[in-house]
């Protein structure tokens, strides 16, 4: 006897609900796996023998900056639009550069990569050039023994030029001058409380390496671009 149509729907719809909630099941497992019972792990050095003596030169010929090693690619940038967080993440987190010169408040100043013997992907290398020049990071890559004398780096983290100097201000400011000042206030903290509520709809933890930092509101333009002879110089150098 033939059996309707419906019915064959019906079981073919219960077969479905079933392997969907087996995956389910499954995925969950997997997620909530069991700690090991033996941690069979052993340290290991952050930085080898090459990274180590570079850290050691920078620190040594940089010593008013700061020199941090093997900085996620994540960790010097962030979306402009929070729904693109998951995009950017997906692709820029597997990646890392060797060392991040900082000013002593912190701010990224020049990336310097140093190159593995066995080469980088030139995918890898483009994206990296493409999210610092966004940012405006300097970025240097190069092999450990090709690395420019200490000269050269620092014409790097020269500013290209003095901002010119503002005029003091009067004795006694205008009687407006509290007022804006008061105005001025109220804007920041209206618009830092719009990022952080569509930051907050993204999906993303708030302690997330795309997190939005208040001390970063303005753009990085204290170091301009390289000069083109500095540039070609420190191409040379690199070749």
């Amino acid at each position: 006897m033939t059996m309707p149509l419906w019915l064959y729907a019906l079981l073919a719809g219960m077969a479905l609900v079933g392997a969907f909630a087996i995956g389910r099941y499954s995925l969950a497992r997997r997620q909530h796996r069991s700690l090991p019972r033996q941690w069979l792990l052993m340290a290991r050095p952050v930085l080898n023998s090459d990274e180590r003596r570079t850290m050691r030169m920078l620190r040594e010929g940089l010593p008013q900056y700061i020199v941090l090693a093997k900085l996620p690619l994540v960790r010097l940038c962030q979306p402009r639009d929070p729904r693109r967080v998951r995009y950017w993440f997906d692709l820029l987190g597997s990646l890392h550069v060797s060392f991040a010169v900082c000013s002593p408040n912190g701010r990224v100043i020049a990336v310097i990569d140093l190159e593995p013997e066995r080469g980088v992907s030139r995918r890898a290398s483009k994206i990296k050039q493409s999210v610092l020049d966004a940012c405006r990071i300097r970025y240097l890559s190069c092999k450990a023994e090709n690395l420019p004398p200490m000269s050269e780096l620092q014409l790097l983290l020269r500013p290209q030029g003095a901002a010119p100097r503002q005029a003091p201000l009067a004795a006694t400011p205008p009687k407006n001058f509290q007022q804006a000042r008061s105005t001025l206030s109220d804007t920041v903290r209206t618009r830092r409380a719009e990022r952080s509520a569509r930051w907050a709809d993204s999906g993303f933890p708030q302690d997330s390496f795309f997190a939005p930092d208040s001390r970063l509101d303005g753009p990085s333009s204290e170091f301009a671009p390289l000069a083109a002879s500095t540039a070609d110089s420190l191409s040379g150098s690199l070749r």
